[in-house]
């Protein structure tokens, strides 16, 4: 970025999303390319203490209020799914680009709604369900099976268990059984989709092909005090338009500091593991000049995310004119998939999409 080019003004819409909204903010103090003006989140004493301490100029309790402020240029939403879907429509109507909370709607009704309205204004528009596009180890994976490292891709495995208390935090260290992670009236999912949407992209983008057919099981196996539309775990079976299938178990379901984290891809002719909780490290086996052989290596996983993830990825799109690594189609794309999913297990079908 030439000294000429403007700095982007950001503004964060909620900390309800918190780890999202704080990150973002955080991210941006060493942004090449923009600067956080403004915050808005509904708690507002826990809001000034934020805004002071990271020293955003501007905090409110009016979450459209950031949206249509002057000085902000492009949107970061980190409020509930619920209300998200007005938010991003007012971003629209304003022209300003938007990195969206996950996930970013409701249903597919409001999904639509925003995708016409994205289109027929051209808003840049990406959803934190894309964060493995920019993250280290899913590009060096994606760089490998572009390169036949492993063959063809036919199927891959990835679980993730995870803590019912992370959903129980409505800020950093505070529990809360009152969260909207844990309110079916603000986001469509349990601790299922909490995470899979994220892997349900990564698969999409990674596999370069779309689900056909979903099917699976979600049920409460932990934690009976959740809300019974929700779910603590969850098993998906995806099988993609190009013959791979995939297993996605995600869940609410491991004691606090015991999670775990594991992606498997298999191809024709290798795999790829990454552990990403017991070693951090990848293990590869295929096509590749390593002291291994045709047997089993390991090495150090590439650094994780790319400095400031997918917000600092928007602004250095709109700086320079690249093109984004996802866009609203695909978050479209991996919600329906995941809504499928949900209708599959509580049918005992196969779903197709």
């Amino acid at each position: 970025m030439t000294e000429q080019q403007k700095r982007y003004g950001v503004g964060v819409v909620g900390l309800d999303h918190w780890y999202a909204g704080i990150a973002a903010v955080d991210g941006l103090k060493g942004s090449t390319y923009g600067t956080c003006v403004a915050v808005a989140h509904r708690d507002e004493e826990r809001l000034r203490a934020f805004a002071a301490e990271r020293g955003v100029p501007h905090a409110t309790t009016d979450y459209a209020e950031v949206v249509r402020r002057d000085d902000v240029d492009v949107v970061v939403t980190a409020c509930t799914t619920a209300e998200n879907v007005d938010l991003c429509l007012e971003a629209v109507r304003l022209g300003k680009p938007i990195v969206s909370v996950k996930p970013f709607v409701m249903s597919l009704q409001d999904a639509d709604r925003l995708v016409r309205a994205v289109k027929e204004k051209g808003t840049p528009f990406i959803s934190l369900d894309s964060s493995h596009r920019v993250n280290a180890v899913a590009n060096r994976f994606k760089v490998w099976i572009g390169e036949g490292r492993i063959g063809k891709p036919v199927s891959a495995t990835i679980v993730q268990r995870a803590t019912v208390e992370g959903a129980s935090q409505d800020w950093p260290g505070r529990r809360s059984d009152k969260t909207w992670w844990l309110d079916p009236s603000k986001v469509p999912g349990g601790g299922w989709l909490d995470h899979a949407i994220y892997q349900v992209d990564y698969l999409r983008w990674l596999f370069d092909a779309e689900v056909a057919r979903v099917s699976g099981v979600s049920k409460t196996l932990v934690h009976p005090e959740l809300p019974p539309e929700l779910e603590d775990y969850g098993n998906a079976l995806l099988e993609f338009d190009n013959g791979a299938v995939a297993s996605v178990e995600v869940t609410w379901t491991a004691k606090p500091g015991r999670g775990l984290s594991v992606t498997q891809i298999v191809g024709s002719e290798g795999q790829l593991v990454h552990d990403a909780t017991l070693t951090g490290k990848v293990s590869v086996t295929g096509n590749f000049d390593s002291p291994g052989g045709d047997g089993w290596t390991t090495i150090a996983a590439p650094g994780g995310r790319a400095a400031g993830g997918l917000v600092e990825h928007l602004l250095e799109c709109l700086a320079t004119g690249k093109q984004p690594v996802a866009t609203i189609d695909d978050s479209r794309k991996t919600l329906a998939v995941c809504l499928a999913f949900y209708e599959a297990a509580r049918a005992g079908k196969t779903v197709s999409l």
